[in-house]
Parts: structure tokens; sequence; C-alpha cells
């Protein structure tokens, strides 16, 4: 016996109902979504009864969006016995669909064929000998009951986020919109950078390289689109703006660097603490289940103290941060690194952050949260301060 998932329970329902020219009740999407879980009585917020938006509804029925781990939680609390009676009972109250049709094409369905390695799961044993009972016994209600029971709480909806979502909603507590944007691919599989400082005497001033080396379902899981790759920026004046160049972007493999459209904006200063926009933009990207994004861009910023700062957006599987100065007199310089924000305390991760080094990394191995990130320094040792400072503020130190 196969085990149904919750999308494959919702279109046989609604291709049954379609086919019988039903046309009130579990004939749209978003009608038999939220009928299921009022029967199930999950319960929603304060005052509110729960109810499913339209998107989410589609989401269900495409096998996008797996079933919150809040609500397979609440399930899995329940007796399941008292459960499936008290929501056959609530079919068998609902003419508007057919318990028998729907019933025997579900278990027809389930019975295509026997997946691998499921013979020795003792749930399963237990479901499918449940199922046979209903179903001789001709308790039809009782049958989709169970089926629908079973797969909200223990089969994925969403098979392609299984893997990436299973470590996090077992370990960690997060909250529904962190939930959402794991299931629906709106995450980083892996989020490299790398900050790389030349220091340049002459000049006075620092040139800072970053690259970031990410992989995705989106080519910017902050802007989830698959058509196109959107990365904006904002700073605090023009000039800082102005001083950001780009240099190269590839999307899995392939150069695109020719095809970049460099956009700048300038937004109410009066709404807006980073009124001045950048956003990097490329259009009509071909379709691919991951995107792996490799983008170098650089700055220029002034001696002698050189701080940066940079906060995810989008959860991240892995993140890996590496910072280092690059210079024949780096042993004049210091460098300071800090990572911070919420990320699984249960894993191992790996560090080297030194004091006063030259360079200094650290990696999350599983999961890193929105907002977190981090802060580095970079410094003259207290007795080359004057090696580094302007021309003009050297002379006024040495009077």
């Amino acid at each position: 016996m196969k085990l149904l998932s919750f999308s494959e329970i919702l279109q046989i329902i609604l291709s049954v109902n379609k086919r019988k020219k039903k046309t009130a009740g579990w004939v749209k999407q978003e009608a038999i979504v939220n009928s299921i879980f009022q029967f199930l009585e999950i319960p929603g917020k304060e005052d509110e009864d729960f109810y499913v938006s339209t998107s989410d509804c589609s989401k269900y029925f495409n096998g996008r969006k797996n079933i919150p781990q809040k609500i397979r939680n609440y399930l899995a609390q329940q007796e399941s016995p008292q459960i499936i009676e008290k929501f056959a009972q609530q079919l068998l109250q609902y003419t508007e669909t057919s318990n028998v049709t729907v019933a025997k094409k579900l278990h027809e369905t389930a019975t295509e064929q026997t997946p691998v390695a499921t013979c020795e799961n003792l749930q399963f044993l237990e479901q499918e000998k449940r199922l046979n009972s209903f179903y001789s016994q001709e308790k039809y209600a009782h049958y989709i009951a169970a089926t629908i029971l079973f797969s909200l709480i223990h089969v994925p909806n969403a098979p392609n986020c299984q893997q990436e979502e299973s470590s996090l909603l077992d370990s960690l507590h997060f909250n529904q919109d962190l939930e959402e944007a794991i299931q629906q691919g709106r995450y980083y599989q892996s989020y490299e950078r790398d900050i790389i400082i030349h220091p340049d005497r002459k000049k006075k001033e620092y040139k800072v390289l970053v690259k970031r080396l990410f992989t995705s379902h989106y080519p910017n899981p902050v802007h989830p689109h698959k058509d196109r790759f959107l990365l904006s920026s904002f700073y605090s004046t023009p000039t800082l703006r102005s001083n950001n160049h780009f240099i190269s972007l590839k999307i899995n493999q392939i150069d695109y660097s020719d095809r970049v459209q460099v956009m700048d904006e300038d937004l109410d200063i009066e709404k807006h603490r980073f009124p001045y926009k950048r956003s990097l933009l490329v259009e009509n990207l071909p379709a691919s289940d991951l995107y792996q994004i490799d983008l170098q861009t650089k700055y220029f910023a002034n001696f002698p103290i050189r701080f940066g700062s940079f906060r995810l957006h989008s959860p991240a599987k892995r993140f890996k941060v590496t910072v280092r100065i690059r210079t024949n007199e780096k042993r004049k310089l210091c460098l300071t690194l800090k990572n911070f924000g919420s990320f699984n305390k249960q894993i191992a991760n790996i560090d080297r952050i030194e004091p006063n080094a030259t360079m200094a990394y650290f990696e999350n191995i599983d999961w890193t949260f929105p907002s977190s990130g981090y802060a580095y320094i970079v410094k003259p040792w207290n007795e080359f301060w004057q090696d580094f400072l302007p021309q003009s503020q050297q002379k006024s130190a040495e009077d």
C-alpha cells in the first residue's frame, strides 16, 4: 500500500466531486482544505476560527507546502481512534460529497504499488491494517478520515523540502514565518561570504573585495522569483553608494556579467534610514531546481579604521564567513570578527576567531536564522597609526 500525501488526497476528492458534477460543497480547493481542518478542530488564533488562505490552499493541492509543524504536533497529541471517529461522523453528516466513491478511489490509488522500505515501518503497518479493516467493513467515512489524519501527521506534502527541513523542524523552536520560508524553499542551502581587504598606504584607503557564493531554490530567496536575479543594497549617503562597484555575476556557472542592470534609486529620506538604493538585476533566467550564485563586488573605504557588517535576510542551512587582510604589511594591522544572531546550538560549529589576527572565519553548519550575521573591524596596531593616517592628520598630530 502506498502512503498518500495530503496533496494526492485533495486532488482525488476534487476530481471525484467534479466527475459527479457537484455544484456545492467540496468543489473548490479552499472549501475542501478549510472543511477538513474545521472537522479536525484545528485551533486558530485567539477568538478566531482556523482559516487557510486561498494561496496556501493552492500550495497544499500542488504539493508545494508542508503541513505546519504546530498542526502536526497538535494532531499527533490527540487520541487517534477518537479523532477518526469524530471526523468520520462529520463526514457522514456532510452530504455534499460522496464518501463511497472518494474512499474507493483513495483505496484504488493507495494499492497501486507498495513503496520500497516501508513494510518494516510499524506506523505504516498499523495504518495499513486500520485502513483494510475500515474498507472491508464498508466504513468509508472512517477510511477517508484515517487516510487524511495519517497524511497530515506522517507524510511529507512537499518532498523536495523534506530533507532540508528535518533537522530544523525536529530540533529548533522557530516562528511560523520561518517555517513557511523553509517549506517554500526560500532559504539558502549554503551561503559563503569571503571578504578580502587590500590596504593601499599610498592612497590611504582600503579596497574591499566581497565574494558571495550561495545555493538556493531561487536566484535570490529574499526575492522568490525563478525568472530573475535581484539584489538590492541600501546606503546612508550617495557617496557610499557610488563607492560600491559591481564586478561579476555567474549563475549556475554561466557568466551573466554583461546582462546585469545596475539601477540606483533615491528613497524618501524621512521614511528610510538608508535612502540611497542600488539594485542588481538580471531578467529572463532559465528555470532550474537549484541556482548557484557567484557574485563579486568591491568598494573603497578610508583609512585608518574599517568597520563592516552583514545580516542574513533569509535562513541558511549552512553559513560561512571569511575575512582576511591581504598586504605585505599586514603585521601592522589587526582584525576582529564577531558573529551574532540565532543558529542551531545543538550542532558544533566551526570557527577560527582570534583577537588581533589578520584572517578569521566561522561556519555554522546547521541552520542560521534571518537577522543573524557578522561584524568586523580592521585598524592599525598602536605603534603604526601614523603610517595609516591621511597626510593632513599626520601633520596635525605632529604639531
